[in-house]
């Protein structure tokens, strides 16, 4: 097999990653990934070393100077690169693990508010105004986290309906409280109650918050109505913000990022989803008219 095409199997698809991801870290991680291939370290243990650099991410942003900006930087990349590096070696391996799921999940979210509270730490030192630092911050983590739950939910829905590699929310929720059930009745274990606990919360959270799409059309038919705006998409994904954060950052303009994910960020994340819904729409009615 071809270093290619190996390659190729420790994605998602080509076509639902993120582009920085496709280019820069997924890259980067495989060759990570071939060097512990033949190790016995696992995606979990992986995905808690990208955890612990997420948070340590937000607490050298709290410092709030240029030098511990750089710092913040470099352990958000290697965030990352690891976020990214946990998947491909389960796919690869084949040893993925519904709690690894689950973690590799969260990593993103618990990343994301070690961060926005370093910056807004960070922002009080820098203007010395608390009430602006800390409400355009939390405006910019709202804005943030509503882009990426969005992104990731018509991700979600490309796969389903392209490559039927997502079930959708309903079996999710249901597969996880089938999970939630057997736990139960195991002793210990508590770490795992928990994280299925708030996963099953998040995922009835983001099924009230987006409603699913029914579209019978055949794959071909929606990927080839989708596939560009999916890359649309992945503009404001999480691993877009993180890179415009550190590229913010060696500016020495943190605020620059959070006044353009509060501006830019929400009006381009408008108009894509007015254009989304049209399509989606479309293909909903041209299936109507067929049956």
């Amino acid at each position: 097999m071809s270093l290619l095409t190996e390659f190729r199997q420790s994605l998602k698809t080509v076509d639902s990653e993120e582009i920085l991801d496709l280019v820069i870290f997924r890259p980067v991680s495989f060759v990570f990934v071939k060097l512990i291939y033949n190790t016995n370290i696992t995606p979990n243990q992986i995905s808690i070393v990208a955890l612990m650099f997420g948070i340590l991410s937000g607490i050298l942003y709290g410092f709030g100077t240029y030098n511990f900006f750089i710092y913040a930087s470099a352990s958000f990349f290697i965030c990352n690169t690891l976020d990214c590096m946990d998947g491909q070696l389960a796919r690869l391996k084949k040893n993925g693990t519904k709690i690894g799921r689950i973690i590799d999940g969260f990593i993103d979210y618990i990343t994301s508010i070690s961060v926005f509270l370093g910056l807004g730490i960070a922002m009080s030192h820098i203007t010395d105004n608390l009430t602006y630092s800390w409400l355009l911050t939390i405006a910019a983590g709202i804005s943030k986290a509503l882009q990426n739950m969005i992104f990731d939910h018509y991700r979600n829905l490309y796969l389903e309906n392209v490559y039927n590699k997502v079930s959708g929310l309903d079996e999710e929720i249901k597969e996880y409280s089938e999970e939630k059930e057997i736990l139960k009745s195991i002793k210990g274990r508590y770490f795992e109650k928990f994280l299925v606990s708030v996963y099953l919360s998040y995922c009835n959270m983001q099924k009230n918050s987006t409603k699913h799409v029914d579209i019978s059309v055949s794959p071909e038919v929606y990927k080839s109505k989708n596939r560009l705006l999916l890359r649309m998409w992945s503009w404001i994904g999480s691993t877009t913000h993180m890179v415009a954060l550190i590229i913010f950052s060696f500016m020495n303009r943190i605020d620059l990022y959070l006044i353009y994910t509060v501006t830019i960020g929400n009006i381009y994340f408008l108009l894509l989803l007015i254009r989304q819904k049209s399509v989606l729409k479309q293909l909903s009615a041209d299936q109507k008219k067929i049956n």
